[in-house]
C-alpha cells in the first residue's frame, strides 16, 4: 500500500508540474493536457486487432504471370472460396495471399500501358479494341476500372481490375481486398499506391494525370473529354523546370512526382497513400561522377520533399523490397544502393545511422513496409508466404468490422512491425514513464529529467509456412521460426529540419541532401541471456533510459541468425550472415528458397520521446 501511495503522490506532483510547465507555455499555445494526447487518434477506447497484409504484388494485368482470382479453367473464374489450390487450373494472387492467412490484399501493378487482360489475353485479340485512349493502346487507367465506369462506353465487354477485385470480394467476404496501382514515379523509380473508394475511378485518374509511362492524351483529348479529366501535363511539359541534380539529386521530373503528391494529399488524404517501392534497387540518387547523369534511386532530399508534400499520404517506404526468393535477394544486383540487400532489407533501413534514422531524426512519421512483390512462383514467394505487414487497426466507427479505410489509417499511424518467414507473430514494444505509454508511430511526452523505460515482447510460431518440395527445395528441413537476438537502436530528433531552399527561397540547401551516421546507434542487444518469458509466453526484456533531456526515438529489429554467421556460395560470396555483433551482412551471394528461409528477419516501426 505505501508503494501505491507513493506512486499516487508521485503521479500528483507530476500533474502539478505539468500544469505549471503548461502555464508558462501558454503564450506559444503548447497544447495543455494529458501526455496522452499524441496518442488518442491510436489509443481511443476503440476496439483493435492486429491484421496482415500484402500491398505490393503483380499478375498477368501487367508483368506478373498468374490472374487475381483463381480459376478453375482457361476463362473461369472459381464461383466461391477454395481452401485446396492443387484443384485448380491456375491459383489467384489474391486467394493465395488468404490461403496464407493475410487479412487484407491491395492489388497494385504497373501503371502506363496494358497489352493484356487479366485472363492474360492480348487487347488485340479482342473482337474490337476496347481502348478509347490515345494510340489505340489500353492505358492502364482504362483496364483499372470497370466499364460500366465509363460514360458513353459502346465496345465489347470486358473485365477490369476492379472487376477481378469484386469476384475475389465475393468468394471472400472476411477479408478486405483493396485497388491500388504501382506508379511509375516521374524522376524515380516505382511506389505503391492506393486509394480507398467504392470504385477505381480515383487511382485511375491518378495514374492517367501522373504515371511515368502514361502519355495518353499527348495526341488526342478523347480521355480527358470523355472522362472529365482536364489539364494533365506531359512529361515534356517539365523539361523547363527546376533541376537540382548536382546538390539535391533531384532532376526535373522529380517535380511533376511531387504534383502527384499534391493531388493526391489535396483530394484524399485520408484514404489514399503512396509508398515508395524497392527504393535502392536504381541507386542512390546521386550523379554519376564520370556521366555527369543523374540515376533514378531515391535520395534522402527526394523522401524529405515528398514526406514535406504530402505528410498524410508519403507516410513511408517498402523498406524491406520483397522478391525474397529471387537469386539476387531482393531483385537487387551489385548496382543497387549498398550493393544489394542485408538479411533481405534494403540498405536505407539495414544500416544504423542510416537514410532512415536520418528522416526520424528530422522527427518524421515516416515507416517502413514491405509486402512480396509477386510476379510468379518461380523467383518469388506467393503474397503472405514469407513477407507481410502486422498493422493494429482500429474500429474508428464502432460498427464491429475494420474497413479498407481503417486499414489505410493503420499503416499511416505506424503501428506496424514486418516480418518475414513468420519469425515472430506477436509484438508489444513500448516506451513508458510512471505515468503513460506509448507503443510504435507513436510520441510519448515526458518531463526533462524523467526516466523512460523500453519494453520489448514477442512470440514466435510453433512452425512458419516452410514446406519442402513447395516453397523449398525437395530434400530441405524446415526449421520453426526461433529468435536469437533482438537490437534496440536508439536515435535523437534534431531540434530542426534542414529545408530545401535557403533562405532566399531559390537556392537548393545542401544541408536537405545531408546524412548524418551519429544520429542513431545501437545501445542494447538482447538474446536468451538477458531476456526472460513472461506469464503470457511472450519473450520479454527491458531498457531504461535515466534522466531524458532531449527528444529521441527507439526501433528494434530481430533475426534467427547467431552472432558471426556466414553462409557462403560456391564463389565464397556470402549469401547471408552477420558479423559479431549480430547485424546483418550484405547479401552477395547466389540466394534461393532454402536460403531464405536460414534468413529471418523482423523489423519495428520507431516510438518518438518528446521531452518537455
Amino acid at each position: 500500500m505505501k508503494t501505491k501511495n507513493k506512486k499516487h503522490r508521485l503521479k500528483k506532483q507530476r500533474l502539478w508540474s505539468q500544469a505549471i510547465v503548461c502555464i508558462l507555455a501558454v503564450a506559444m499555445l503548447a497544447g495543455c493536457g494529458d501526455d496522452n494526447d499524441n496518442n488518442s487518434k491510436h489509443d481511443s477506447g476503440h476496439a483493435a486487432q492486429w491484421m496482415s497484409g500484402d500491398f505490393h504484388n503483380h499478375t498477368t494485368f501487367t508483368d506478373g504471370s498468374w490472374p487475381m482470382n483463381d480459376l478453375t479453367g482457361p476463362y473461369a473464374i472459381t464461383p466461391t472460396a477454395v481452401a485446396d489450390a492443387s484443384t485448380l487450373h491456375k491459383q489467384g494472387t489474391a486467394p493465395s495471399g488468404f490461403r496464407n492467412d493475410l487479412d487484407f490484399f491491395t492489388n497494385s501493378e504497373h501503371g502506363g500501358a496494358s497489352s493484356r487482360d487479366g485472363f492474360g489475353i492480348p487487347w488485340s485479340d479482342y473482337s474490337m479494341n476496347p481502348a478509347i485512349g490515345d494510340d489505340g493502346k489500353m492505358w492502364r487507367w482504362q483496364s483499372l476500372i470497370s466499364a460500366s465506369d465509363i460514360p458513353g462506353y459502346a465496345g465489347p465487354s470486358y473485365m477490369g481490375a476492379f472487376d477481378w477485385i469484386k469476384s475475389v470480394r465475393a468468394n471472400y467476404s472476411d477479408k478486405t481486398v483493396m485497388t491500388g496501382m504501382e506508379w511509375n514515379v516521374p524522376g524515380h523509380e516505382h511506389a505503391s499506391t492506393a486509394v480507398v473508394a467504392d470504385n477505381a475511378l480515383p487511382i485511375a485518374e491518378f495514374e492517367y494525370r501522373f504515371d511515368k509511362n502514361d502519355s495518353d492524351g499527348t495526341n488526342s483529348s478523347n480521355t480527358a473529354a470523355t472522362m472529365g479529366w482536364t489539364g494533365k501535363k506531359q512529361n515534356g511539359d517539365y523539361d523547363t523546370a527546376a533541376e537540382y541534380e548536382q546538390v539535391l539529386g533531384l532532376s526535373s521530373l522529380h517535380n511533376k512526382a511531387i504534383d502527384a503528391i499534391k493531388w493526391m494529399e489535396a483530394n484524399y488524404p485520408e484514404t489514399g497513400y503512396i509508398v515508395p517501392a524497392h527504393i535502392e534497387r536504381k541507386g542512390c540518387g546521386d550523379v554519376d561522377p564520370v556521366s555527369g547523369s543523374l540515376d533514378s534511386g531515391y535520395s534522402i532530399a527526394a523522401f524529405r520533399d515528398m514526406n514535406d508534400n504530402g505528410p498524410d499520404v508519403v507516410f513511408g517506404f517498402e523498406g524491406l523490397p520483397g522478391h525474397s526468393k529471387s537469386s539476387g535477394r531482393g531483385g537487387f544486383g551489385s548496382s543497387a544502393c549498398g550493393g544489394g540487400t542485408y538479411g533481405g532489407a534494403g540498405y536505407y533501413i539495414a544500416t544504423v545511422g542510416g537514410l532512415w534514422d536520418n528522416l526520424l531524426a528530422d522527427g518524421r512519421n515516416f515507416f517502413t513496409f514491405d509486402s512480396s512483390d509477386f510476379h510468379s512462383p518461380s523467383g518469388d514467394f506467393w503474397p503472405g508466404e514469407y513477407e507481410r505487414n502486422v498493422v493494429k487497426v482500429v474500429d474508428l466507427n464502432d460498427d464491429g468490422a475494420y474497413t479498407q479505410d481503417e486499414i489505410v489509417a493503420g499503416l499511416r499511424s505506424g503501428n506496424v512491425f514486418v516480418v518475414h518467414g513468420d519469425l515472430i507473430n506477436a509484438l508489444d514494444f513500448s516506451v513508458a514513464n510512471i505515468d503513460t505509454e506509448a507503443t510504435m508511430g507513436q510520441t510519448l511526452s515526458v518531463l526533462n529529467g524523467d526516466s523512460i523505460t523500453v519494453t520489448i515482447r514477442f512470440k514466435s510460431p510453433a512452425a512458419n509456412k516452410c514446406q519442402a518440395g513447395v516453397n523449398a527445395s525437395a530434400d530441405y528441413i524446415c526449421n520453426a521460426p526461433v529468435v536469437h537476438h533482438v537490437q534496440l537502436i536508439q536515435g535523437r530528433v534534431n531540434e530542426a529540419r534542414a529545408t530545401k531552399f535557403l533562405a532566399d527561397g531559390v537556392t537548393p540547401n545542401p544541408a536537405y541532401n545531408e546524412q548524418d551516421s551519429s544520429v542513431a546507434s545501437i545501445v542494447k542487444t538482447f538474446d536468451a541471456n538477458s531476456w526472460s518469458t513472461d506469464n503470457e509466453g511472450f519473450t520479454t526484456m527491458t531498457f531504461t533510459v535515466d534522466h531524458v533531456e532531449s527528444d529521441m526515438f527507439f526501433r528494434i529489429r530481430g533475426t534467427n541468425l547467431g552472432y558471426g554467421v556466414a553462409k557462403t556460395d560456391s564463389n565464397d560470396k556470402i549469401i547471408y550472415g552477420t558479423d559479431s555483433d549480430g547485424n546483418p551482412l550484405l547479401n552477395a551471394g547466389i540466394n534461393n528458397a532454402d536460403m531464405a528461409w536460414e534468413d529471418l528477419w523482423f523489423y519495428s516501426n520507431p516510438i518518438f520521446v518528446k521531452a518537455n
